[in-house]
């Protein structure tokens, strides 16, 4: 064993002495006062070597997604506009022939040569893929309408142009799946709806006065006729139109010879059928197709009056 005897002999330890300069610099203490001297280099100011991509995976699957949502996005819209563009150039030069105004004003109307040379459409097509917006109005990324007015015995026309979803992909999944389920929901497709106003000599206790063309009630030149409802549907949306429409909901169903198979008469009477289903009237049911979903001459409301 040792004794503390053995240490008795032993010159004491010398302190050492304190460096004015700190070695190491720190971000507290007295070491982070300035003193002069250079800093001396750490890696720490190098973000590349303190960092690496792999650091950012999380952060390069977010952005990665914003730009597949922004690029789907924008291809949508823009082939929703290209067909909107396609589908009034295509209608432009005969809704110019037989309206003496079509859209919202602000194009000159064409000369009856341009009409006849079809120069109308040619220019439409010619131009940018943005939308003519005084012949065809943007209501929403799917949603396009126009309007046409000038025409004896017509008030005015409306269409309504809708097409699918194709901006948003998991709305038009979730639209399909749904209408799997439930009647009462229509697959996403295209579908032009037009709804033409004729005079029947009672327009000014029907047609609001802020409406579009109300002025043209006033006029003391009006058609009348015997008011009746009369529709040619296609069968597979027969039932369901018959449940949503209380004006075709009272009509009677009878098929026609005359007619393709996959449509139907509805109507409150024969002799309007028999005088209604002329030949140039059936080649245009015929070269429409099935895509023709129904055709309403009507004097009733859609919805069922509650008096």
């Amino acid at each position: 064993m040792t004794d503390f005897a053995d240490f008795a002999g032993a010159p004491d330890p010398s302190p050492t002495p304190l460096s004015a300069i700190p070695s190491v610099a720190s971000f507290t203490g007295a070491g982070a006062y300035p003193t002069g001297a250079a800093v001396p280099y750490t890696k720490w100011y190098n973000i590349h070597e303190r960092h690496s991509l792999s650091d950012f995976k999380q952060e390069g699957v977010i952005l990665g997604l914003i730009l597949v949502i922004v690029a789907i996005h924008l291809y949508g819209t823009s082939i929703n506009r290209k067909r909107a563009k396609s589908w009034i150039t295509a209608h432009a030069t005969v809704l110019n022939k037989e309206f003496a105004l079509v859209g919202f004003g602000g194009r000159k109307r064409p000369t009856a040569e341009e009409v006849e040379s079809e120069g109308l459409a040619k220019s439409l097509a010619n131009d940018s893929l943005e939308l003519p917006e005084e012949l065809l109005k943007e209501k929403s990324l799917q949603e396009f309408s126009t309007y046409a007015t000038g025409r004896q015995n017509v008030a005015f026309l409306d269409f309504n142009l809708t097409l699918p979803k194709l901006y948003s992909p998991i709305s038009m999944v979730f639209e399909y799946g749904m209408s799997l389920f439930f009647e009462s929901m229509a697959a996403p497709a295209e579908r032009m709806e037009a709804i033409l106003y004729p005079f029947d000599g009672r327009e000014a206790l029907t047609v609001p006065g802020q409406a579009p063309g109300a002025h043209e009630l006033r006029k003391d030149a009006k058609s009348s006729y015997d008011n009746f409802v009369w529709a040619i549907v296609n069968k597979d949306t027969m039932k369901q139109l018959r449940d949503d429409r209380y004006d075709v909901s009272i009509t009677s169903t009878k098929d026609s010879a005359k007619l393709p198979n996959w449509a139907t008469v509805m109507s409150e009477s024969a002799e309007v059928t028999d005088f209604l289903l002329t030949p140039e009237f059936i080649k245009v049911v015929e070269d429409a197709g099935e895509l023709l979903e129904h055709l309403i001459i009507t004097d009733q409301p859609i919805d069922q009056p509650q008096k």
